[in-house]
């Protein structure tokens, strides 16, 4: 070894050292808890920093790309917990394209660009995106909470690339939360990978037992303080299946409790489509 390696070799060494030892001693910290508590000390952390609201309105930037084709619109969100989800659409013009309206057990779409709405179960939009979704689901991916409608049963806790990763390996609807006429309930596998540092959602990972071919993923890039809670203010959304849909939100302004009204009339003028 010539004398300019042997002193590279010199200051690489230590800087190694230090590195490894580094990651080492991250991992070894995160792992603690997890011996003594395992997968509750991670879900009731997880529980304890979600955000928790009766009404909440938000002001957003979306890109919606299926394929090559790509769309940009600006909307406003309001939702009423465990309850009802409301969109209005609109491209830079400001003039509303589009409204949506989501509850426990109906979708209602009005495009106004073309005089056309469809109203009727979750069948559409499992149609319409190639994946099984449903309230729950659409609900906890926008802010960035557990899957409410869901219960847990079995389940693993471990330590994935600097963040806690929960895996549920069943998690069937509860029944309070079933539909009428629902016999049985999509049963869901769901990865959950955490902030160490305040226990919030950096990503989810959701498919249907059996159905590899089929994924719902959420990357929370950024959170938000609104009123001394975290929520999201940069999420992508990514629904793999026939068609890969990658959906990227930006949201702005955001409040919290204030009553809300949803508002949704469907003019006679307008065309049913489905």
């Amino acid at each position: 070894m010539n004398k300019g390696l042997k002193i590279l070799f010199l200051f690489a060494l230590p800087a190694t050292l230090i590195f490894t030892s580094s990651c080492k001693s991250t991992r070894s910290t995160l792992k603690k808890p997890l011996k003594e508590q395992g997968f509750d000390f991670l879900y009731s952390r997880m529980l304890e920093n979600q955000i928790s609201f009766d009404y909440l309105n938000a002001k957003f930037n979306i890109v919606y790309q299926k394929g090559k084709k790509k769309t940009d619109l600006r909307g406003q969100l309001r939702i009423r917990k465990d309850s009802i989800i409301w969109v209005s659409l609109s491209p830079a013009l400001g003039i509303e394209a589009a409204r949506i309206s989501l509850s426990n057990d109906s979708v209602k779409f009005i495009n106004r660009l073309n005089k056309t709405y469809l109203t009727g179960e979750y069948k559409i939009l499992d149609s319409l995106l190639r994946t099984s979704i449903d309230y729950s689901i659409v609900e906890s991916m926008i802010i960035g909470n557990d899957l409410t409608q869901y219960d847990v049963s079995k389940f693993k806790a471990s330590v994935d690339g600097g963040l806690y990763r929960i895996t549920i390996q069943k998690r069937t609807k509860i029944r309070k939360y079933m539909r009428k006429g629902e016999i049985e309930s999509k049963v869901l596998v769901q990865n959950i990978w955490l902030d160490p540092e305040n226990y919030k959602i950096r990503k989810i990972e959701i498919r249907e037992l059996g159905d590899d071919n089929k994924k719902l993923q959420v990357f929370y890039n950024k959170y938000q303080a609104v009123e001394n809670q975290l929520f999201p203010s940069e999420v992508r959304i990514e629904i793999i299946a026939e068609n890969k849909i990658t959906i990227d939100i930006k949201f702005g302004k955001t409040e919290l409790n204030v009553p809300l009204k949803f508002p949704f009339r469907i003019s006679k003028k307008y065309e049913r489509i489905y």
